[in-house]
């Protein structure tokens, strides 16, 4: 049937009229019905899609009359002008009713549903759900720096590294909607730390203050990344929000100021930003690249005046110019006391989430992980639902074999205190089983051990569907893409609908691009597609495949079945040196990459060639559950020795930096070797003896420490004397420095470098230092105001040795300043710091104020026989204070 002219222009205004007249939908079907255009089994069935909004049912109407002809559209259109008269005589709306409807619009596109907001809501409740609170670091502008490392190595370093103002989301929103204030203000934060929940919180918000003067306007990167073609930022604005189109232009020409523009996700950009030779353009109707016109905006060409909220994580922030931008926020993530308290509200019961906390609280690498948000998500999922998961019960009940299951409990399964998941490919494997046994549509029935019993049956079911979407993934890591559209779905055979119903939304989330209403679809959190990548990787290379052949598009049947030959041809051939191959292969894959990328799937690659992990997915692995496995006592050495042995070889290598050092080691940890603490011993038997010149420094490896310190909960004492540590080899530490009750750094060159280090530790709301010594560490009287400013914020440290740092009487002044607030130092050692009679009057002055101080020794200063005379008098004025001096 030929298309004619009016249906044409129906589909052409598709989503013009869905925008405009789904509010009209009751009164366009009366009048259509009336004349004959659509009957009343049409009706019927378009009413029928209500329960998914008005909008929705426009869309069927359009349908129904695409499907009737050319007749019915051709009535449809000549109605349109009455309705649109009906609505002037009972007044057009005013632009105030459009702002209320974009206000409505924008809320809608921003439903908070995420593993932030634990209890989700849908669009009809008033309360926003329960909120575990957040915290963010507040800056004027931003220190480039280079990254080297995957960003989820940092997370830890946020709250360690806060020097910076604190602040809370409602700072946030009153600076971006509430002052008049215009610029740039930035948002760091790594993957599922919550950048994109804040936007939704703010938007959201916003929509619902009645008085606000600011007009919020919101678009994505991946939005943006759909515009193949030219055009004006006019048109981009009034494309997107179609019913601000009569008026929007007016508004930006005149008074750009009461705009915000929300720019969410600069990380996911496609395309590059060249702020130096982008042409400069301040005409908002001249046709422009995509990226010209984000670069005039951020400069404040187009719309000067306007605000810009850019969130990104924190490899692309260097794509932004420092100096343009007057505002930098940095997600500091959850706190220790936070991570607690999302275990309380996530988990069913106080008893699980006690379970929960006490499994992740006794494993640093999980604690420090548990910094993002969403992994506290993966991990509550993995911990409270699957939990039971790492040594399945039912590898006896797929056999047939009882004898086999007495067995297995008494040798394979380890200790309760063991058989929980505690590297982190362990924990990624039991979120995948735990989504599947008890998460799915169609799977909640039953109990949990039911379910537990038909997890091989499952995880083989659902082998091609995971299979096909770590491939998709894998392509995307490769090609650093992280958006996926339908055609890549297609091409990896994958159903979107099936997807859906498989992962719901707690693996995947499906976002409509609305520039150009096509479907895309991104993983909840970029681990995820680390994990799947892995899991398929590993997969293909344990069934002897090649994994970087599944990627590519089918060639011809002759082609096909010779690839075919060669491959059975290497399987058999040469099995053992092609798989060592391609886990080599695996490895370098983050190599190429100075930010970290794809450092979590080489970790995850080497978790899951332990056997011990891939038993939890038992089922899914072509190998099956081994009988030796069950039968025997577990090898001392599960992980395959060519394995360790690489990860050995590569950590001995001279050319390997600290960053790739420490990813490394994390590799091992997922490898479980268990050399990992002979190699921590191996440190402390460094560590133990004193270097002979600083120089030495530079043969540490301080973020290799930093990470095998993590790994010994019990180590309360860290003794760094005299080993030539420097101001960057103290940051390096700076993820477990917090974490011991004394801590040694004398006669090491840390200045005043360093003390800005230390500061960023003592202020640490996890510290729990009690024994600061820094003798001899060239502090100086710079480096003593800036420790002496973290110590007034400080509540833990009750001993502060600082000997022979030439502080003199400057430094006395900071020091009785200090003793002036803090009320938890008990015991200070001042010996031979150059100060004098003048700095002893301030301290004793000071001293009258503080009653908690126990023990000041000063010996060999520079004071006179009457000063030393004074402070003996005074210190039989306070018999609880032990001052000891000399001349």
């Amino acid at each position: 049937m030929a298309v004619g002219p009016c249906s044409t222009e129906i589909q052409q205004r598709r989503v013009e009229l869905v925008e405009n007249y789904s509010e009209h939908l009751t009164r366009l079907l009366d009048v259509l019905f009336n004349v004959g255009a659509v009957t009343e089994e049409d009706l019927s069935f378009i009413r029928g899609s209500s329960v998914r909004g008005e909008r929705e049912c426009m869309r069927v109407l359009l349908d129904v009359l695409n499907g009737r002809g050319e007749e019915s559209c051709r009535a449809f259109l000549y109605v349109l002008p009455s309705v649109q008269d009906e609505t002037a005589k009972l007044g057009q709306p005013s632009r105030q009713n459009s702002l209320r409807k974009h206000k409505v619009i924008l809320a809608r596109q921003h439903g908070l549903v995420d593993y932030l907001n634990i209890r989700g809501q849908t669009l009809e409740q008033d309360e926003g759900g329960c909120w575990t609170d957040i915290t963010f670091s507040r800056q004027a502008g931003y220190a480039s720096s280079s990254q080297c490392r995957h960003e989820s190595a940092g997370v830890g370093d946020a709250f360690r590294t806060r020097a910076d103002e604190t602040c809370i989301f409602k700072d946030i929103y009153e600076n971006l909607l509430c002052n008049t204030t215009s610029g740039v203000n930035m948002l760091s934060g790594v993957a599922g730390s919550g950048k994109t929940t804040v936007v939704k919180r703010l938007v959201r918000e916003w929509s619902a203050e009645t008085n606000s003067s600011k007009i919020v306007l919101s678009l994505s990167f991946r939005e943006l990344n759909l515009i193949t073609q030219d055009q004006s930022l006019q048109d981009l604005l009034s494309d997107h929000y179609i019913h601000l189109k009569p008026f929007l232009p007016e508004l930006l020409n005149s008074n750009p100021t009461q705009f915000l523009l929300i720019l969410d996700g600069l990380d996911e950009f496609c395309y590059p930003l060249n702020f130096e030779h982008t042409p400069k353009c301040s005409d908002p109707e001249r046709v422009q690249p995509i990226q010209s016109i984000v670069v005039n905006l951020i400069k404040g060409n187009l719309l000067p005046g306007v605000s810009i909220f850019l969130t990104s994580r924190p490899h692309a922030v260097s794509k932004v110019p420092p100096v343009l931008v007057s505002q930098f926020y940095s997600l500091l993530g959850f706190s220790v006391a936070q991570q607690k308290q999302y275990f309380e509200q996530n988990c069913s019961s106080p008893e699980a989430a006690d379970a929960v906390w006490a499994s992740v609280s006794s494993h640093k690498p999980l604690l420090l992980m548990c910094h993002i948000p969403a992994f506290c998500w993966i991990v509550s999922t993995a911990l409270h639902d699957g939990g039971s998961c790492l040594y399945p019960d039912s590898i006896s009940a797929t056999l047939g074999d009882k004898e086999a299951l007495e067995e297995a409990s008494s040798s394979l399964v380890p200790s309760e205190e063991n058989s929980k998941p505690v590297t982190i490919s362990e924990i990624y494997c039991c979120f995948v089983k735990s989504i599947l046994l008890f998460h799915v549509q169609g799977r909640s029935e039953g109990s949990h051990h039911t379910r537990l019993q038909h997890a091989p049956h499952v995880l083989g079911e659902m082998q091609p569907i995971l299979k096909s979407l770590g491939a998709m993934a894998f392509k995307g890591l490769l090609e650093r893409r992280f958006i996926f559209e339908n055609s890549d779905l297609s091409s990896f055979n994958l159903d979107s609908t099936k997807l859906s119903q498989v992962f719901l939304s707690e693996i995947l989330k499906e976002d409509r691009a609305s520039l150009t209403f096509e479907k895309g679809f991104h993983f909840i959190h970029t681990s995820v597609q680390e994990f799947l990548a892995a899991l398929y990787y590993v997969l293909q290379s344990l069934s002897g495949s090649d994994p970087f052949s599944g990627l590519k598009a089918s060639t011809g049947y002759l082609q096909s079945a010779f690839k075919q030959m060669a491959s059975a041809v290497n399987k058999f051939g040469r099995p053992h040196r092609l798989f060592r191959r391609r886990i080599k292969k695996a490895l370098r894959c983050g190599e190429r990459h100075q930010s970290g990328h794809m450092d979590l799937f080489s970790r995850f690659v080497c978790g899951l060639l332990v056997p011990r992990t891939r038993l939890i997915l038992n089922g899914f692995f072509p190998d099956g559950p081994k009988m030796h496995l069950l039968r025997c006592q577990p090898s001392p050495d599960p992980t395959p020795p060519f394995l360790l042995h690489l990860l050995h070889s590569q950590l001995q290598s001279s050319t390997l930096s600290p960053e790739r050092k420490v990813n490394v080691c994390h590799c091992l940890y997922e490898a479980q070797d268990p050399g990992l603490s002979q190699r921590l011993q191996s440190w402390m038997k460094v560590l133990s003896q004193q270097a002979s010149d600083q120089s030495a420094s530079g043969n540490k490896d301080w973020s290799e420490l930093a990470f095998l310190l993590q790994l010994s909960p019990d180590l309360q004492v860290l003794n760094l004397d005299a080993q030539g540590l420097d101001a960057d080899g103290l940051r390096r530490l700076l993820p477990v420095l917090p974490l011991f009750s004394t801590l040694s750094l004398g006669q090491n060159p840390l200045g005043p470098d360093g003390a800005a280090v230390l500061s960023l530790v003592l202020r640490n709301p996890d510290c729990r230092i009690q024994r600061l010594w820094v003798v001899a560490t060239g502090l100086g009287c710079e480096g003593l105001k800036i420790l002496v400013e973290a110590l007034k914020e400080n509540r833990t440290v009750t001993d502060l040795r600082m000997a022979i740092n030439k502080i003199g009487d400057v430094g006395a002044g900071y020091l009785a300043e200090l003793l002036r607030m803090n009320h938890t130092l008990m015991d200070i050692r001042l010996r031979d710091n150059l100060v004098t009679d003048k700095g002893a009057e301030v301290l004793m002055a000071a001293l009258k104020e503080n009653t908690t101080l126990e023990y000041l020794w000063m010996f060999d200063n520079k004071f006179t026989k009457d000063g030393v005379k004074k402070l003996k008098e005074f210190a039989k004025t306070r018999p609880n204070l032990d001052i000891k001096v000399c001349v």
